[in-house]
């Protein structure tokens, strides 16, 4: 590679070559590499451009004299001792933000299990059509009959549910607001003495149509409430927007995208630019997202209390990205990256590559912006959650970038100010005395786990990932103590389907792999299988209690692996619901679209139908016993 394209990429923090999953080591592309120094301002457009970059990068970096933010882990910061928190000094002359921390995070659980669910499809006579958060507080309150005490969800961020549409819960239209599709109307004060049904069953969960149900009754409502809402309502309304200093702006851009109905690079040039005035859209509409955040964050906390009193834990999730057209990156636009999407390299489930098609984060920006947008997105969710799942961990190390019109495979990584983020995180948990877990599943580089490790960032175990550690030779280590231990994850087949082996043709099916890796894969399911099996039938042997199982009952072999789990010294123990009655059906097939009815399936039972599952209580009555009895070792 040309010396002065390494040189130039490294002064930008770009990643020339990886290691990857295989432990090949893998060198980037030269064309990549020149569109993402172009995507990060390095003006260059072809090799011609890169010597005189170079020295315009390196003079730039030589008048910066210090950096803009620096870590003062435990208060340090050379002979000072400084209080925890944020603040601004001068150093040689320049102001500097400082970042005070303590070293490890706060983490409240030490010994637990709970459930993971996604919010949307739990369902009810109540509630027939999609989940909502008093379905959520239901499980929890079930749950707790049996000892547990984490109810795990995926995000319910704000959602582009009409015109654009996006239902992922990975794609939300904002990181620093909520989503009204997940209200319970009946419990607003507001709905007293209204009138109204719940909308029918479908096949599949019909976003556009359950919202529009609900929107209608809660215009209704915010029509009522701001003609004649009683002082306690308005003084509570108040606090809510004083509180919430950016939801008026938020409210506009919605009202506006209402108006517009599409993608804000589509609007007109005032507007995308980020100026609203009145007129720009239909008051009504944005006393309709004013009141609608009022009252989801009313039933987040009301959910949030109540867990908390019964001695649970909300575990909520972080996403990495962001949909395209969010109010964020409309917003603060500065933060990101044009031209380019975040995704993941090629690996041996996805040979190539997957593009999440967001833009990623600016690593120079967030820095120069003393990081106000990540502390605000954290606290968000650390106001409801005690527990909070770091989607892709590694993103606070680095990312990988693809430039847009390349394929998965011919992506870049990308460095991020990777001490600056732990040091939030670990005072952000300590603030909210909240716990944070990273998700570092996949091509995951040794520093990350590392620093995991050294600042108290709970790790994560899946018994899929480890079990396929070494294919040809299946194991299933202990978990460490410091870990969410689990089965699986959303974006992993239910263990019923891992065990089939059904989402080895599913992948055939779509093109991920050809049918020689589908037949090597086939085999080397069936030895993870067996080696469970009989893993299984040896910690049988050494309980009395226990009845040794039959090879092809997968039944046995999941509550043989949930026993595992749940006996090990991990500090959380998940159960994915949809197991408890051996789902085949994933919720999300990572790397699709249409292809696949992601995110939209609810699950088979309802919550009357699952509470009566003699089954289903066997199993948690089990896991709550393992729990228990693990500790007191």
């Amino acid at each position: 590679m040309n010396r002065n394209l390494r040189e130039l990429s490294r002064l930008y923090g770009i990643q020339t070559s990886y290691i990857d999953m295989t432990k090949q080591r893998r060198t980037a592309d030269m064309e990549a590499l020149l569109l993402v120094l172009k995507a990060l301002g390095a003006g260059v457009k072809r090799m011609d451009d890169v010597p005189a970059a170079l020295q315009r990068r390196k003079e730039e970096l030589r008048e910066r004299k210090v950096e803009p933010v620096m870590v003062a882990w435990d208060g340090r910061l050379g002979r000072r001792r400084l209080p925890l928190g944020y603040q601004e000094t001068e150093v040689k002359g320049r102001p500097v933000f400082v970042i005070s921390a303590p070293a490890k995070a706060h983490f409240p659980a030490s010994h637990h299990w709970g459930i993971f669910a996604p919010a949307y499809a739990l369902h009810s006579k109540r509630n027939p059509s999609a989940g909502d958060l008093t379905d959520f507080s239901h499980l929890m309150e079930w749950m707790h009959g049996f000892g547990g005490s984490v109810g795990a969800t995926l995000p319910l961020l704000g959602a582009f549910l009409d015109e654009p549409f996006e239902p992922s819960p990975y794609s939300p239209a904002t990181r620093l607001f909520w989503n009204e599709f997940y209200i319970d109307v009946t419990c607003i004060p507001e709905f007293a003495g209204l009138k109204t049904g719940p909308p029918g069953a479908t096949a599949q969960i019909d976003y556009r149509g359950v919202m529009a149900h609900k929107r209608r009754i809660l215009e209704d409502l915010s029509e009522k409430f701001f003609s004649s809402g009683s002082t306690e309502r308005r003084n509570a309304f108040a606090t809510f927007m004083s509180e919430n200093n950016a939801v008026e702006d938020y409210a506009g851009f919605r009202a506006v995208m209402d108006r517009q109905r599409t993608h804000w690079h589509n609007w007109p040039t005032r507007l995308r630019k980020g100026t609203i005035r009145k007129g720009d859209y239909d008051e009504r509409a944005k006393n309709y997202h004013l009141y609608v955040q009022w009252i989801v964050q009313e039933q987040l906390q009301a959910l949030s209390r109540n867990a908390s009193a019964r001695g649970q834990f909300l575990y909520l999730d972080l996403p990495l990205g962001l949909h395209r057209a969010s109010y964020d990156i409309w917003r603060n636009r500065s933060f990101f990256v044009e031209g380019v999407a975040g995704g993941s390299p090629p690996d041996p489930v996805f040979t190539k590559g997957q593009n999440w098609d967001f833009p990623p984060m600016n690593p120079e920006a967030m820095r120069l912006n003393r990081y106000q947008y990540v502390i605000a997105y954290l606290r968000n969710h650390l106001r409801y959650a005690k527990l909070l799942r770091i989607d892709h961990v590694m993103g606070l190390e680095r990312l990988y970038w693809i430039p847009d019109g390349l394929t998965g495979d011919k992506g870049v990584y990308v460095g991020y100010p990777a001490e600056e983020m732990w040091a939030i995180l670990c005072l952000e948990s300590h603030r909210a005395q909240a716990g944070i877990v990273g998700e570092n599943l996949g091509t995951v580089p040794p520093e990350v786990n590392a620093a995991m490790e050294q600042h108290d960032i709970r790790q994560m175990y899946v018994v899929q990932y480890e079990v396929m550690g070494d294919p040809d030779k299946p194991r299933l280590p202990a978990p460490p103590e410091k870990c969410v231990a689990s089965l699986n994850t959303h974006d992993m087949p239910p263990f019923r389907a891992f065990l089939d082996g059904s989402d080895i043709d599913d992948r055939q099916d779509l093109g991920f792999i050809n049918a020689t890796t589908a037949q090597k894969e086939r085999k080397q399911r069936t030895l993870m299988r067996a080696a469970l099996e009989k893993w299984k039938r040896a910690e049988s042997r050494k309980r009395v209690a226990d009845t040794p199982i039959s090879q092809s009952d997968p039944l046995a072999v999941f509550a043989g692996v949930t026993k595992f789990l749940s006996s090990s010294m991990a500090n959380i123990v998940l159960v994915n619901l949809e197991d408890l009655w051996e789902e085949a059906l994933p919720q999300n097939v990572p790397a699709t679209g249409s292809e696949r009815p992601n995110w939209r399936r609810r699950v088979r039972p309802s919550m009357e139908q699952i509470r009566k599952m003699a089954e289903v209580a066997e199993v948690l009555s089990d896991v709550f016993a393992q729990r228990s009895r693990s500790l007191s070792v």
